[in-house]
């Protein structure tokens, strides 16, 4: 049973003793990991990192500190220059000692690439490169209408002055011009729904190399 001090047991796992004085007293390290009272008590080191694995919220402990620290170069160093147990022959491998800080690093360079685009977005947005998308939306929206009701209130004009000059009906001018309308606006519909899904799907490619990054 290999066994060390908070302050090897918290190098170990890439976090402070105080870390490691906090998951005891919260109970992730259970009593039952621990050999001696007191002060002077030492971790059991497979047995508080099974309780780790199992007990650790890694959503509430990671930090942005550390995120350079090679966790994944074998198992880490003991201060105390005590060996890392052996398997006996016939029992099953039991869990890398390192594996907790490995997640508890991917964990932390996940969130540092997440808070590092967001400062980003922010930055871009309050130099105005970007925009709330929903406000420009609604602002095309808004152009848009104000545009075909535009065009629209001059048909009864333009109608008026066609019967004058070639002498025809003004109400089959009126219909020709709206009909016609129409299927502008038709096709205009058809054109913005094509370029807005060629948007979405962009959006899309992006976020999912972006997901990509952060697993690498």
């Amino acid at each position: 049973m290999s066994t060390e001090t908070k302050t090897e047991f918290a190098a170990r796992c890439n976090v402070s003793p105080g870390r490691v004085s906090q998951w005891i007293a919260a109970g992730k390290i259970k009593p039952t990991s621990l050999s001696g009272e007191g002060r002077s008590a030492k971790i059991v080191i497979a047995d508080a990192l099974a309780d780790l694995k199992r007990n650790l919220d890694i959503s509430q402990s990671i930090g942005l500190n550390g995120l350079g620290t090679k966790l994944n170069s074998g198992p880490p160093p003991s201060l105390s220059g005590v060996p890392s147990p052996e398997t006996p022959p016939g029992q099953p491998e039991p869990a890398r000692p390192d594996d907790t800080a490995e997640q508890i690093a991917k964990e932390r360079l996940a969130l540092a690439k997440i808070q590092t685009r967001r400062a980003e977005r922010e930055e871009a947005l309050a130099d105005g490169r970007y925009m709330v998308r929903e406000d420009a939306e609604a602002q095309i929206a808004r152009t848009a209408s104000m545009v075909l009701t535009t065009v629209e209130s001059g048909f009864n004009g333009m109608a008026d002055a066609l019967a004058a000059e070639f002498g025809i009906p003004r109400r089959d001018v009126l219909h020709t011009l709206n009909k016609s309308f129409r299927a502008v606006r038709e096709a205009a519909t058809r054109a913005f729904a094509e370029k807005a899904a060629a948007i979405a799907k962009a959006e899309a490619d992006v976020h999912e190399d972006e997901e990509e990054d952060d697993q690498d």
